[in-house]
């Protein structure tokens, strides 16, 4: 299954914004979006940015979380 996700590269936190089913996307965590946004140390910064990125479940493993990343979403 493939999902877009949210990624803080200076926390390593992540939140998964969306899931495909099929071949239309559905929208996920719709309420901690903004909770996840607000709550960025760096979100003041000039150059504060958001990695984003559509992965399936195995390469999201193993690219972030293997690495060592926070996660904050839920499925």
């Amino acid at each position: 299954m493939n999902r877009k996700y949210l990624v803080d590269n200076t926390t390593s936190e992540y939140i998964c914004v969306a899931i495909q089913k099929g071949k239309e996307w559905e929208p996920n965590n719709e309420k901690s979006i903004p909770t996840f946004m607000n709550s960025r140390s760096n979100k003041n910064n000039a150059e504060f940015e958001l990695l984003t990125g559509e992965f399936n479940d195995n390469s999201f493993f193993e690219k972030w979380i293997r690495n060592g990343t926070n996660f904050l979403f839920r499925y």
